[in-house]
């Protein structure tokens, strides 16, 4: 008799409960496993970790890192050199944006993947407790990129993950993977036009959907959106002439039945929080019948935050965390106070230590003694991240610099969230920027991978060009001084809601 998926995920929710009780000594053993099996790395070898005993031997002898001081040696392992950053060989790299170059490589390691696991089993776990209809039917999941394909490094280290499911674990993976609706016909979309009328075609013609999980909700928003105007051709795609009718009918109002599509649809797990709250919403609106949970920090470098019991819990059965106040003092998981601000500190089993993630949670909280929910609100100044892309203002000023080098002037970046998210190019009034500089700058922002992907499946729409009557004065109040002659005006300004 198979496994039913409560007992093949109770282990894992288990020791996550076990964990919850104890997290200074969870966190503690945690970090000395790392430490202890990544010893004779060459990392490892410079910063003694055969001889730290403690967290705060640890704190001692490793500095705070970025990724500009982990690059030389994550360069060494995509060049095919073992043993730099971890004893473990790296098996592939995930690529991610947010440097000066505009995309930069993560190793992974077979114990990177097993700890992705076990946050990924213990949400699971607890939301097939919470919301027991959830996996009943199928599943829509998007983890990685669709219109990425695979690469490989110099040494030929793959760049991607080749299959989503592998970080749910094989036993999962297996369990699963009849319900879930990521088949080959994606892969072989020809264009982000066509990748979304054959994912919206595959969800139309799943009545028994009863799970999606995506990150930005900007991305169901536009499937969603798809399916209602391009149902004619859609419709002609859906064999079974009964569902033709009903999406028929369905999809006839200005604003699509979702119920009446997806009778079945239980759960959608997608970010809800920062920039990410307002098309959340939307998606309240368009699916009244379902519940939205609110997704967990889960990034290319790590997994940070899950839901369960109703909060956004640090995974702490999977990775080493400290936290930096807004006074520079670093704090462990269980010294955090409700109502504070911290920046997250990472060491994972991948090669990354003490590793500054740049992102700030905001510690809330929670059912459990000395455990805050922590929620995301917002990353290190000078960064923007309207639906995953991570732009740096050290990237963004490359960027224009890049494109826009034969021209004068003042020039400054900013989201916009509406009427879909977006980038503004502030300038003067004097400047009249041309499609083909527009053009050059867009291609240029596209090195990052995120920014080039969220482009390409429609969650970022096209980069437009605003004058600014009063420019200067405008960007000058997102500077972080007030003081006047020590402001630093910051080229990539804050989201905004809607153009000033």
């Amino acid at each position: 008799m198979p496994t039913t998926l409560p007992t093949l995920l109770a282990p894992a929710h288990t020791a996550f409960q076990a964990a919850l009780r104890q997290p200074q000594r969870t966190q503690s053993q945690i970090l000395q496993t790392i430490l202890h099996d990544n010893q004779h790395s060459q990392f490892g070898q410079q910063h003694a970790f055969a001889h730290i005993n403690t967290p705060e031997d640890y704190a001692q002898r490793v500095p705070i890192q970025s990724y500009e001081t982990l690059a030389p040696l994550i360069a060494r392992h995509a060049h095919g050199a073992s043993n730099q950053l971890t004893s473990s060989p790296v098996i592939q790299f995930e690529e991610t944006g947010g440097s000066t170059a505009g995309a930069k490589l993560i190793p992974y390691t077979a114990p990177l993947l097993t700890a992705f696991q076990h946050g990924i089993h213990a949400w699971f776990a607890d939301l097939i407790a919470q919301r027991p209809h959830a996996f009943s039917g199928c599943l829509y999941f998007i983890i990685s990129p669709a219109a990425r394909s695979r690469s490989h490094t110099a040494s030929g280290i793959p760049i991607g993950t080749g299959n989503d499911l592998n970080y749910l674990g094989s036993a999962l993976a297996q369990r699963i993977a009849p319900q879930i609706l990521h088949q080959p016909q994606l892969a072989q979309a020809q264009s982000p036009a066509d990748w979304q009328i054959r994912t919206a075609t595959l969800l139309a013609q799943s009545p028994s959907l009863s799970l999606i999980s995506a990150w930005s909700p900007t991305l169901l928003l536009n499937i969603v959106h798809t399916l209602h105007q391009q149902q004619d051709t859609i419709l002609r795609h859906i064999p079974d002439a009964h569902r033709r009718r009903t999406l028929a009918q369905a999809l006839a109002p200005a604003i699509p039945r979702t119920q009446q599509i997806w009778t079945q649809l239980d759960t959608i797990s997608c970010w809800d929080s920062h920039t990410a709250a307002a098309p959340a919403a939307q998606l309240r609106q368009l699916f009244p019948h379902a519940h939205l949970q609110g997704k967990g920090l889960l990034a290319t470098e790590g997994i940070t935050t899950l839901p369960f019991s109703g909060c956004l819990l640090p995974a702490l059965t999977s990775h080493y965390y400290e936290f930096a106040d807004e006074h520079g003092q670093i704090r462990p998981l269980h010294q955090l106070q409700h109502g504070n601000r911290y920046r997250l500190l990472l060491t994972t089993q991948g090669g990354l230590y003490r590793y500054d993630t740049q992102d700030w949670l905001l510690a809330q909280p929670s059912p459990y003694a000395n455990i805050p929910s922590l929620h995301f609100i917002g990353r290190s100044s000078l960064n923007s991240d309207l639906v995953g892309e991570k732009l740096t203002e050290t990237f963004a000023a490359q960027a224009i610099r890049q494109a826009l080098a034969p021209f004068s002037g003042c020039f400054f970046l900013q989201g916009s969230t509406t009427p879909q998210p977006h980038y503004i190019l502030w300038h003067d009034p004097a400047f009249k920027p041309s499609d083909h500089a527009l053009a050059a700058l867009n291609t240029a922002l596209c090195a990052n991978p995120q920014y080039h992907y969220a482009q390409q499946i429609g969650q970022l729409g096209n980069l437009t060009a605003h004058p600014h009557p009063q420019l200067l004065a405008y960007a000058s109040q997102h500077a972080r001084s007030r003081v006047l002659g020590t402001q630093k005006i910051p080229l990539l300004l804050p989201p905004i809601a809607k153009a000033a």
